[in-house]
């Protein structure tokens, strides 16, 4: 499964799917909020973060990121333009979904990642802050011991009042390698063993 988005008016996600290793792909049912109206040329939001003024216009959920629990059952989390991580499930391999569903941890329609370890741990990276187009910081590290019905704040990996985005995360071992834009200049990268980890 690839998660994948469109951005024409309401948003909407989906998973690319393959069952031959890559050599052919079909696409899934849409993912996207039940309800949510929006106006063609309607801009939604109005910010200083430098990005394309296109960015303004419409509403939904993109961007997903996926992972299989224990049972084989997928979810997706998905940044939203609405305040709030967003959240869908699939009980047939990615093939359907149901509709988007707020979580209670903020978004501010930006950019997250996450990962399952091996040992189960989901870990999420993002910029909790409610508000759409809202400031890009902090960036901040959460843990899930419980398949993400509940996620525990770790630490934040940067606070200062620039932009920390578009996050990318993996396991290695139990332990983890994070990358993210610094000030939409540079890129960092950190790196946490599975004792730091432990010890949060």
């Amino acid at each position: 499964l690839a998660g994948a988005s469109t951005e024409h008016g309401i948003w909407k996600a989906f998973a690319d799917i393959s069952d031959d290793d890559g050599a052919s792909w079909h696409k899934s049912s849409a993912v996207q909020i039940e309800g949510l109206q929006y106006q063609a040329g309607e801009k939604t939001a109005y910010s200083n973060i430098a990005v394309s003024q296109q960015s303004f216009y419409g509403r939904g959920v993109i961007q997903p990121s996926l992972w299989q629990s224990a049972d084989g059952s997928v979810h997706m989390l998905l940044r939203s333009s609405e305040g709030f991580v967003y959240r869908s499930d699939s009980a047939d391999d990615g093939e359907t979904w149901c509709s988007a569903y707020a979580l209670s941890l903020p978004n501010n329609n930006s950019g997250l990642d996450l990962v399952r370890t091996a040992g189960g741990v989901l870990y999420l990276v993002c910029n909790p802050v409610a508000a759409n187009w809202g400031q890009r910081s902090p960036l901040s590290l959460f843990k899930s011991t419980d398949d993400g019905a509940s996620w525990q704040k770790l630490f934040d990996l940067e606070t200062e009042p620039a932009e920390f985005s578009y996050p990318a995360i993996i396991a290695d071992g139990e332990g983890l390698v994070l990358t993210y834009t610094y000030k939409r200049c540079n890129i960092a990268c950190v790196k946490l063993s599975a004792d730091e980890l432990v010890t949060l």
